[in-house]
């Protein structure tokens, strides 16, 4: 699985514009929406959704997994429709075996959805891409569950680290966004994979990326293909994109 892979463990620190739409062309996009921010104007395209969205969404008891999913539904169809150059109400989304979305009729465009805590972050690319984000918890007990998804390389990385509990986090995020770019979903020999002794090769097949949002979350990338240019938007709570 993770032949001809490229990860950068060194974090980046990308320049977030607010968001304005922009065709790909290319590129990768990387949005966040702040939910706590953009709620208010979330709930007003509560409309957007399908008969089954919206009873579900009321079915959910608590406040803020009702606000997150509300998030994660409008802005998924509001995005892939600006992309597509649809009707939001019209993008009719479909999941592979394992539930990993996509657009019925665009084999070419491809997305992915992470959520938690505060923020729900999307990629869209025209290759197959993943994307993870993970709050960072300080009193996370992570010791009994290493063993079961990482390598003993990993933890002895992780083991190495000046902050172990962000180090665990930080990785986590690396092997889902692989999992989800290449739609496997979770795997039984998760701890049989190192990602840490991944060399750096001249042409990979999948290059991931990792970083900091803020000091409490960690976000990682995964995309097939030559890296082409990434840009980085946070959806600023205005559905208006005609500027």
């Amino acid at each position: 699985m993770t032949q001809n892979l490229s990860i950068a463990l060194l974090d980046i620190s990308p320049t977030w514009e607010d968001f304005h739409f922009e065709p790909l062309y290319g590129k990768f996009h990387v949005i966040r929406v702040c939910v706590s921010r953009n709620i208010h104007e979330i709930e007003a395209q509560l409309r957007l959704l399908k008969n089954e969205e919206i009873d579900k969404h009321a079915r959910i008891f608590k406040q803020s997994d009702k606000n997150i999913f509300l998030t994660s539904q409008v802005m998924k169809r509001v995005l892939c429709g600006l992309y597509l150059k649809i009707s939001p109400a019209e993008t009719n989304f479909l999941f592979t075996e394992h539930k990993k979305p996509y657009v019925s009729g665009y084999p070419n465009f491809h997305f992915n959805i992470s959520h938690s805590g505060d923020w729900v972050v999307f990629l869209f690319s025209s290759s197959p891409c993943g994307i993870d984000i993970e709050k960072i918890k300080p009193d996370f007990d992570f010791e009994g569950m290493m063993p079961s998804v990482f390598h003993p390389r990993e933890i002895d990385w992780i083991n190495g680290q000046p902050d172990r509990n962000r180090a665990f986090f930080k990785l986590w995020t690396i092997k889902e966004s692989l999992l989800k770019a290449q739609g496997t979903g979770l795997i039984d020999d998760l701890n049989q994979w190192d990602l840490t002794s991944t060399q750096k090769m001249s042409d990979p097949d999948w290059h991931v990326q990792t970083f900091s949002v803020g000091d409490d979350y960690y976000l990682s990338t995964c995309v097939k293909d030559h890296p082409r240019e990434f840009k980085y938007f946070e959806f600023a709570g205005s559905f208006d994109f005609s500027s």
